[in-house]
C-alpha cells in the first residue's frame, strides 16, 4: 500500500508541486495524504488573498479536512500525514511544511535543504545531541512530532525561496532521504528532464532497500517572470512557525510577513497589529479603553459646544 501522495501541475495560473506522506497504518494514511493534497488544491483554485496567505490558509484548511474526517469514521481515527507544498509566483517560491517530507533547492553545484524536519531525530540535531548521520541511523528516526490532520492544531513553516534560471526545486519524501545523501541528490538532480531526474531519484532509492514508500517531485526552473507581485517579501527568508489552532486566527500574522504594497495599507495594519497586542494586556486594555472613552467624550463636548 502506498500512503505518498504528490501533486504537479497548474493551479490558480501558478505551479504548484506538493509531497505528502500518509500516516496511520493501511488505508488509513493513503486517505488522509490524498485527501490533504486534493484540499490544499481546492482552497488555493478558489482563494482571494494574496497568495502566501493563500498558500497557508489552504494548509489550515487541509488540516480541518483530515481531523474532521478521521473523527467521522473510525476507521480512519489517528490519521494524519506530512505536506510540503511549493506555490510558485514569479520568481519565488512560496513554501508551506508540515512533518518531515522535505523541499531542497539546487544551485551552482549545492544542494540546500529549505525545508525543517519535524521528527524526534532531527530536532536533537539542532539541539546538537545527535549527529546527521547519528540521526540516519537511529531508532526513532522514523518519528516525527507534527502531522497535518492528527489533531485539530498543528505547527506551520512558513517561508519562501528567491529563483533563478537553471534552479531545481525537489520535494521527497522520507522514503527518499532515508536512503539517498544529499550529495547524491545532488548528482542526481544534474540532469536536464525532470522525468528523467525522479525516474533516477525514485529507482536508486529502490535499489538501496528504501524501508518505506518513495516520491520525488521536481520542477527545473527555465525562466523567473518579472511579474510585479501586489505583496512584499520580507528580508530574512528563514522558516517562520506558526502553531495553527482551529480558528486559525495565528494565520493574520502571515498577511504581516507578506504585506500588501502601499503605504496607507502598511501603515493601518501596524496600527491595527499594536492595538491588538495591547488587548492583550489587562492594563494596556484599561489604559485603551479609557484613552477611546475620553476622545468619545471631548467629541460629544464639542458637538455640543458648537450646536450651541
Amino acid at each position: 500500500m502506498n500512503q505518498d501522495a504528490f501533486f504537479a501541475g497548474e493551479v490558480a495560473g501558478r505551479t504548484l508541486l506538493v509531497v505528502a506522506d500518509g500516516i496511520g497504518g493501511h488505508k488509513t494514511g493513503e486517505v488522509a495524504s490524498h485527501l490533504a493534497i486534493e484540499t490544499l488544491c481546492d482552497a488555493l483554485a478558489h482563494a482571494r488573498a494574496q497568495p502566501p496567505v493563500a498558500l497557508a490558509r489552504a494548509a489550515a484548511r487541509a488540516n480541518q479536512t483530515v481531523f474532521a474526517s478521521a473523527s467521522r469514521d473510525a476507521e480512519h481515527h489517528g490519521m494524519g500525514t506530512t505536506l510540503t507544498a511549493a506555490w510558485i509566483d514569479g520568481d519565488v517560491a512560496l513554501l508551506a511544511h508540515v512533518g518531515d517530507s522535505r523541499a531542497y533547492l539546487a544551485r551552482g553545484g549545492t544542494l540546500r535543504q529549505v525545508s525543517e524536519d519535524h521528527s524526534w531525530v532531527a530536532a536533537r540535531v539542532r539541539e546538537g545531541l545527535l549527529s546527521e548521520a547519528e540521526a540516519r541511523e537511529h531508532r526513532w528516526r522514523n518519528v516525527i512530532t507534527n502531522a497535518l490532520g492528527a489533531s485539530d492544531a498543528f505547527r506551520l513553516d512558513v517561508t519562501h525561496v528567491p529563483l533563478e534560471q537553471g534552479d531545481r526545486l525537489l520535494l521527497v519524501s522520507d522514503g527518499v532521504t532515508s536512503v539517498l545523501s544529499d550529495e547524491h541528490l545532488l548528482e542526481l538532480l544534474a540532469g536536464d528532464e525532470p522525468q528523467d531526474v525522479t525516474r533516477w531519484i525514485l529507482d536508486t532509492a529502490d535499489e538501496r532497500g528504501s524501508p518505506d514508500n518513495v516520491t520525488a517531485v521536481v520542477a527545473i526552473v527555465d525562466a523567473t517572470p518579472a511579474a510585479r507581485r501586489r505583496y512584499l517579501l520580507p528580508d530574512a527568508r528563514e522558516v517562520r512557525p506558526l502553531d495553527v489552532r482551529p480558528s486559525a486566527s495565528e494565520l493574520r500574522v502571515v498577511e504581516e510577513w507578506y504585506p500588501r504594497r502601499g503605504v496607507v495599507r502598511r501603515a493601518a495594519r501596524r496600527a491595527f497589529a499594536r492595538v491588538q497586542d495591547a488587548w492583550r494586556s489587562p492594563r494596556e486594555r484599561t489604559l485603551l479603553a479609557f484613552g477611546v472613552g475620553s476622545l468619545i467624550l471631548l467629541g460629544l463636548l464639542v458637538t455640543f459646544a458648537i450646536m450651541r
